[in-house]
């Protein structure tokens, strides 16, 4: 059993984890994983830090208490980070293809988007909690499914890959070209993924910053510039035009003169494929969120990426939380059933605990594993009070700030700096490459996500090499 002051020590860490992680959120750029990568690269201040507050409530297991923070803010951070996914990076003009949540703010359903999205990751992390103990068992012990899975996870990976690619084209004109130009992309990203995973770029002979004395960059610090330069810098850049102004002065859409929303109905359909989503996230290399929500929406009737309507976009947001946070509780039986860390957070939670009490493959030592899915719960509680404590006008507020241009710059300066002293000059470089083939997708009416490549091609062809 775990022990009074145990539980009241994680609470305090769980709600501090919530409040940082919510901060995080807020921040344009700036990833939940940069969060962890600062704990353990001050792991020593960071233990210190907590042993003195375990030992003041009476709490030995100082790396339980760390770990409890991070998922914790980890939780918050998919809740809060909603807000600046809505208005941050809205395209100046309809010339691009718009994200579901970009959708809903151009009509004016921001406020919408941001909730419906909260109530999808509370969702999520209950369905999480739920099936946690049954994929457990059949994934890990006593079924140990992930074995037989194992040996074809090259197969798997290909397949999901496949799926994630010709579903650009199902039931859509022209179904044939837009699934070849979404493998063009697919494949491109991979290349660079090769690059970054799989080649010794990390250690290339370059002239770099004063302050990067080491020959190499890690490779998980070049992930930084390869996900900004595909994904959040092109946003930012396609969100600054003449039109953007007009984004932010925009009200809520009224008809006969009651403001309009929109407020996707949940089925059974949905609960279940969010939580195979989850399962994909969880415990399958490589799959991130929104690719596996690609892949589920196209089993689930209303439920695009693209969004064309409303109600359809906020069907997709929905099931994009769900399965984030479904996953993200689901990675804790990951790590404790296979010992494999699904996330940079997961990885933090494992060089934090690797000395304590914690241990894998079994669910032997359940009280470290409740700690942890505690403090998701909590976060998640607590995340949702406060995103649905914000009055509608203050998110109107808030559209008007994160829609700005100077916002945009602001985060495009913050975003370049932020690689540029983390990882110098091959972060540089790395992320004009990575911005140059982000820009291609959204101007080319293709989806977003066929650049997961650069995760899913090295994956895949590791697993089927190996």
């Amino acid at each position: 059993m775990i022990a009074a002051q145990t539980i009241v020590s994680v609470t305090l860490a769980s709600a501090a984890g919530t409040g940082a992680g919510f901060c995080t959120g807020l921040i344009p750029g700036l990833h939940v994983n940069n969060l962890a990568a600062v704990a353990v690269a001050s792991s020593v201040s960071v233990i210190g830090a907590f042993c003195s507050i375990g030992t003041v409530l009476g709490c030995d297991d100082t790396a339980l208490l760390v770990a409890c923070f991070l998922v914790a803010a980890m939780i918050a951070h998919m809740f809060s980070e909603s807000v600046v996914a809505t208005y941050l990076g809205v395209p100046s003009t309809d010339n691009v293809s718009l994200l579901p949540a970009h959708r809903l703010a151009k009509e004016g359903l921001g406020h919408c988007a941001v909730r419906i999205s909260a109530d999808g990751s509370l969702c999520g992390v209950l369905i999480g909690l739920l099936i946690l103990v049954p994929v457990c068992a059949f994934l890990g012990s006593p079924i140990d499914a992930y074995s037989s899975l194992r040996s074809v996870m090259g197969i798997v990976v290909a397949l999901l890959s496949t799926l994630l690619v010709i579903s650009e084209g199902f039931g859509r004109r022209r179904a044939v070209g837009r699934s070849l130009k979404g493998a063009a992309f697919f494949f491109l990203s991979g290349i660079l993924g090769f690059i970054v995973l799989d080649s010794n770029y990390f250690a290339a002979t370059v002239p770099d910053v004063p302050w990067m004395s080491a020959d190499f960059v890690p490779r998980s610090s070049l992930l930084l510039p390869l996900f900004a330069g595909l994904f959040g810098i092109p946003t930012l850049l396609l969100s600054i035009g003449p039109e953007l102004g007009r984004v932010a002065q925009s009200t809520a859409s009224t008809v006969e003169g009651e403001p309009r929303s929109v407020r996707p109905r949940v089925t059974s359909m949905e609960v279940l494929t969010s939580s195979v989503g989850g399962v994909l996230v969880g415990w399958i290399p490589g799959v991130t969120s929104g690719s596996s929500a690609t892949l589920c929406a196209s089993v689930v009737r209303g439920s695009t990426p693209e969004g064309g309507e409303p109600e359809e976009a906020a069907r997709f947001i929905w099931l994009y939380s769900a399965i984030s946070s479904c996953g993200a509780v689901l990675s804790v039986g990951a790590l404790s059933m296979i010992g494999r860390a699904r996330s940079g957070i997961m990885q933090a939670v494992v060089f934090f605990m690797e000395d304590s009490a914690f241990e894998v493959h079994g669910l032997e030592t359940a009280d470290p594993v409740c700690a942890l899915l505690l403090s998701m719960l909590a976060s998640a509680v607590l995340s949702h009070m406060a995103i649905h404590g914000v009055s509608k006008s203050l998110l109107m507020r808030l559209q008007g700030v994160l829609c700005s241009r100077r916002t945009a710059v602001a985060s495009l300066v913050f975003v370049a700096s932020l690689v540029l002293v983390l990882t110098g000059t091959r972060g540089i470089l790395l992320l004009l490459s990575a911005t140059t083939l982000g820009l291609l997708p959204p101007l080319c009416g293709s989806r977003r996500i066929n650049l997961m490549g650069c995760l899913l091609l090295p994956i895949c062809v590791t697993f089927l090499s190996g």
